[in-house]
């Protein structure tokens, strides 16, 4: 079953789940055309599959078994400058699928089983390296271009469970395998580095959903947090060659524990007309769980004997000190016909890093996010369109600590999103 897991995720990673920054942290900003187009207040409106990612007691308002795809395109632009180094640069341009494929079927009038495998999180960057040779390090410093990469990112099986207790409450639960990976490439103490590891985690996502009219509703969303184990390779390129200790190699196996944090949410949602739904949210994010990713190795050659390479191993720390964050959304949901809804939202998505780790591998920008979409409904179908822009505020590193990387930080994104619904 974990190998099967595992198999599959790769497979969804193949077909084109490269992680970029869209988000702050480590998760992805949602899930699901409509709700993203709503900007993201989904948690008292819940109507179709990315219920599963908002509010799981929304399924319960699905009286047919429906089969949905869904991406969103990334489209982001980051940017990096610092003056005393003469560094003016933004990242490469690249486009980057965030894909979902969703099942559900009504058990009963009360019951409603599903299953989801889509991408929960990521975050990452790719720089061209040479404008960043002058933060080269090393005995002695060298003009040497090296890779400046990052990937984190994470795949979610979700089994889902959605119980009407009532013809006003619904609850539902969720059970979340997250398949996490971690790849770094940087420059370190004159050698290229790169770290590649992997792991499972668990988690479950609950929901209640009460709706004392069909004008109103409110939803709580409650998400546990998921401990992954990733393992993998530390490498540096040409190690061995450079120092030539008996038994010392290039690579070696390490592990980080990582932590996919809690998130709550709550929402409302009322119908001032038949045609209009407003909506609103709040949703908080425990960040501050991932203050820290430490790594560690039983090979004493890496970890003791050589100081240099040992700072990267044994007890070495990614110290990012995250903070707890809020996003506030707001969305509404226009049906101008039968057959056609016009969609829109903002939403309010603050960084969690402080000044003091910014750095160009695991951005972190606060965003004011603008959306809007269409869908277009029938009994049998269900096609939704929608586009959202993240306009990023630039941030400049405080070097107080010593543990940003100096200069301004900058990013801002374009992602368009499509889903079909095919309803049986």
């Amino acid at each position: 079953m974990r190998n099967m897991f595992k198999v599959i995720s790769i497979i969804v990673l193949m077909i084109g789940l490269s992680f970029s920054t869209y988000s702050n942290g480590l998760n992805l900003n949602g899930m699901g055309t409509k709700a993203i187009s709503m900007g993201g207040a989904f948690i008292a409106v819940a109507d179709d599959y990315s219920a599963v990612f908002w509010n799981p007691a929304g399924l319960t308002q699905m009286d047919k078994a429906n089969l949905s795809v869904f991406s969103s395109i990334i489209i982001p632009t980051g940017t990096y400058q610092y003056a005393p180094a003469g560094i003016d640069m933004e990242t490469e341009s690249k486009m980057f699928p965030a894909p979902a494929l969703t099942y559900y079927k009504p058990l009963s009038d009360k019951l409603v089983f599903g299953l989801t495998v889509y991408a929960t999180s990521g975050a990452g960057a790719y720089w061209d390296g040479a404008p960043l040779v002058p933060f080269n390090t090393g005995f002695p410093a060298n003009t040497k271009v090296y890779t400046w990469e990052s990937q984190v990112g994470g795949i979610t099986f979700s089994p889902v469970v959605a119980y009407k207790v009532s013809d006003k409450f619904s609850l539902g639960v969720t059970l979340n395998v997250t398949y996490g990976m971690l790849d770094m490439n940087r420059q370190a103490n004159g050698f290229q580095f790169t770290e590649s590891a992997h792991g499972i985690g668990f988690g479950a996502t609950f929901g209640a959903l009460f709706k004392p009219s069909d004008k109103f509703s409110i939803g709580f969303t409650f998400k546990t947090p998921q401990k992954l184990s990733l393992k993998g390779d530390i490498a540096l390129e040409g190690l061995s060659a450079a120092v030539p200790i008996p038994g010392l190699t290039d690579s070696v196996e390490t592990t980080r524990e990582i932590t996919w944090p809690m998130w709550i949410g709550a929402g409302v949602a009322f119908k001032p007309t038949d045609k209009l739904t407003i909506a609103f949210d709040v949703q908080y994010t425990k960040w501050s769980e991932l203050g820290e990713i430490h790594a560690t190795t039983d090979d004493a050659m890496w970890s003791a004997t050589l100081p240099f390479v040992g700072t990267l191993i044994d007890g070495a720390t990614y110290e990012l000190m995250w903070e707890d964050a809020t996003q506030i959304r707001v969305g509404f949901d226009y049906k101008l016909s039968d057959t056609f809804s016009l969609r829109g939202g903002y939403y309010y998505d603050p960084a969690p890093s402080p000044d003091t780790t910014l750095n160009i591998l695991l951005p972190s920008i606060t965003y004011n996010v603008f959306t809007v979409g269409f869908g277009y409904h029938t009994e049998k179908l269900v096609l939704d369109a929608g586009f959202e822009y993240l306009s990023g505020a630039d941030r400049e590193a405080d070097m107080s600590l010593g543990k940003a990387m100096p200069g301004t930080h900058g990013m801002s994104m374009l992602v368009p999103t499509i889903s079909l619904t095919l309803i049986f």
